[in-house]
């Protein structure tokens, strides 16, 4: 019997909790908004492609010597190819048939498109002009990040301010806020550099030389929040 009592008087406080929740919920104005923030960014992090082949020169360039020119145009540009050159792909010089020319592939990263300007120029003057810029990215990205976020919630908060200020209201604590987190890549890039054909004459060469592009596309990072402020009913 006493359990019984227990059980019952518990069903009866459930009962008189909920409505009083959900009357208090109901009771309490808000007012829900969308915020939104994008910030550009330009890139800090250049990182370009350099293809040494032997076949570009068919074979008269070794690798060895096409190697020891890049390294010399590297660092007449004061450029630290220990921290800023990585090698990607190479063929091996022992192992290859004797009718195959050997190729390395190597990953340069520098910091500015004026710095990418000068490595092209660099190793075209030195007849290495297999080179590409692959992609770009920001090395302070997490903190633009944080700043667009930021900035999403206070214009939700703005949009709520002028909601509740056109019909004769204001606004109070924010409630609920929910944060649709977005990611942001590097900027990669499909077009492939002009190449001057190592057979062409200079003349022919120069007409049809194209310099390359290092002008570089801005990150975007876009940031969408939604959020609940209560609505005062008095100014």
């Amino acid at each position: 019997m006493k359990k019984m009592i227990l059980l019952a008087t518990a069903m009866l406080f459930m009962s008189l909790a909920i409505p009083a929740t959900a009357q208090t919920e109901k009771m309490t104005p808000y007012v829900s908004v969308n915020g939104n923030s994008e910030i550009k960014v330009s890139p800090d992090e250049i990182f370009l492609s350099i293809t040494l082949d032997e076949s570009d020169t068919k074979g008269k360039v070794s690798l060895e010597e096409q190697r020891k020119n890049m390294f010399q145009a590297l660092k007449r540009l004061n450029i630290d190819v220990e921290k800023q050159l990585t090698v990607i792909d190479m063929s091996s010089n022992y192992f290859r048939r004797k009718s195959s020319l050997a190729v390395t592939q190597y990953e340069l990263k520098v910091g500015s498109a004026t710095e990418a300007r000068e490595v092209f120029e660099a190793l075209d003057a030195v007849k290495i002009s297999n080179v590409d810029v692959v992609r770009a990215q920001c090395s302070k990205i997490e903190e633009y990040r944080t700043e667009a976020r930021k900035a999403a919630i206070r214009d939700a908060k703005a949009k709520a301010a002028e909601l509740a200020e056109a019909i004769g209201q204001s606004i109070g604590s924010c409630i609920e806020i929910n944060d649709y987190t977005t990611t942001t890549r590097p900027v990669f890039y499909a077009n492939k550099t002009v190449m001057r054909a190592a057979n062409m004459d200079s003349a022919i060469a120069e007409e049809a030389y194209v310099e390359p592009v290092v002008e570089f596309k801005q990150i975007t990072i876009t940031y969408n929040v939604s959020a609940r402020f209560v609505l005062n009913t008095g100014m």
